[in-house]
């Protein structure tokens, strides 16, 4: 499967996830089995995604109605490296559902940092021969719109030892993507109307 499908059948799950629960995500393009079947520890510890960064000076499409372009940001997503994944493949795992906490900035109000939270945001971690996938989605409310929200992030190789929760170092953030990817690294909100997709201009991903 190609990069452009896998995002958009993400996308899709976001939406479902958000209004109902998580829906099957069909990784394939992807080799390389992880073990994902192995027994989940009874106990485990809590793992803190956290990603902060600035949104470049211009979205790559759409209206940005949330004028998010060129402003910074924080997300974090928490979770448990005792999780069972809701769905699963071989070299990949979804999470849900998940607490969110973050900040955001808008052109809207300058200089005002906004409080976001959600309980239902979800993690998909794919683990791949070239390079390894981080998305999370997650539902968003500001200035009277509710939009939804999925990042899509790509990782160096190695980063993921398996599809499982599980802290990582700190990964730089830029426009550069892996060969062979068109896109990487960005940020879309999208209701039933319209989709705006923000590139990630700076920024970095841990999980700690």
């Amino acid at each position: 499967m190609d990069q452009n499908k896998e995002m958009a059948m993400f996308s899709l799950d976001v939406r479902k996830i958000l209004a109902v629960t998580i829906a099957a995500v069909a990784i394939s393009y992807l080799a390389a089995p992880q073990g994902l079947s192995a027994a989940t520890p009874a106990t485990g510890e809590v793992v803190t995604y956290t990603c902060s960064g600035t949104f470049a000076a211009t979205q790559i499409s759409g209206n940005d109605t949330l004028d998010l372009r060129g402003q910074p940001f924080t997300i974090i997503v928490t979770g448990n490296t005792s999780m069972s994944p809701s769905q699963h493949g071989q070299n990949w795992g979804i999470y849900t559902p998940l607490n969110m906490t973050g900040t955001i900035y808008s052109g809207l109000v300058p200089n005002t940092p906004l409080p976001i939270t959600a309980t239902t945001a979800a993690i998909d971690q794919t683990v791949g021969p070239s390079y390894d996938i981080f998305q999370a989605g997650f539902p968003v409310s500001e200035f009277g719109i509710s939009v939804d929200v999925r990042a899509y992030i790509t990782l160096p190789a190695g980063t993921l030892a398996n599809p499982r929760m599980q802290p990582f170092a700190s990964i730089t953030l830029n426009p550069t993507c892996p060969a062979g990817v068109a896109q990487c690294n960005t940020v879309e909100y999208f209701d039933t109307e319209a989709t705006t997709v923000l590139q990630i201009e700076t920024g970095t991903l841990v999980a700690q």
